[in-house]
């Protein structure tokens, strides 16, 4: 039992490691029922984490408020509440402001936990990420603060690649 174990963990772990950092969810866009906007949407996706708990990022537009977007940042494999968030822009910080006052938990089973708070920005701020040479998020949580790079001088993330396809979308809806 315990090689079966042993083989499903070293195959998870290759096919983990095969995974290219540019692939992810795709944007949806839609109308909105409510006033006609376009509404595009990308789900979060993870920042080039050195652990399992991790931090991540998507986000979603409105042509409704063109100049503004909801930055979601999400901590991966975790129960924590979000109190705050700053984000490092080629050595300039943001400090974000929350769109709400409650953390939204997900825990489908045992194994798979979500954080996610929404912060508004303006749009121009995630074209700076997708456009910067070293971006980092520092969340901080309940107990403490995690920090995970968006970029890095070379070094990138699912979400630098789901935030770009992202604002080509938004792009493209204008």
């Amino acid at each position: 039992m315990k090689k079966i174990a042993l083989v499903g963990l070293m195959l998870a772990t290759s096919v983990l490691a095969g995974c290219s950092n540019s692939t992810g969810k795709s944007v949806s866009v839609s109308k909105s029922g409510f006033d006609g906007s376009k509404v595009v949407t990308i789900q979060p996706h993870g920042n080039a984490c050195t652990s399992m708990t991790c931090t991540g990022l998507g986000a979603q537009w409105s042509s409704a408020d063109p100049q503004n977007a909801l930055l979601l940042v999400n901590v991966f494999n975790e129960i924590k509440g979000i109190v705050a968030a700053e984000i490092n822009i080629d050595g300039k910080v943001y400090n974000l402001q929350k769109s709400k006052e409650f953390t939204d938990f997900d825990s489908w089973t045992p194994s798979v936990r979500n954080s996610e708070q929404t912060f508004i920005v303006p749009l121009a701020l995630i074209e700076k990420i997708t456009t910067s040479k070293r971006t980092w998020l520092r969340v901080h949580t309940t107990n403490g603060y995690l920090e995970d790079a968006v970029v890095d001088n070379g070094k990138d993330s699912k979400a630098l690649y789901a935030l770009k396809r992202f604002m080509t979308e938004v792009n493209k809806a204008k």
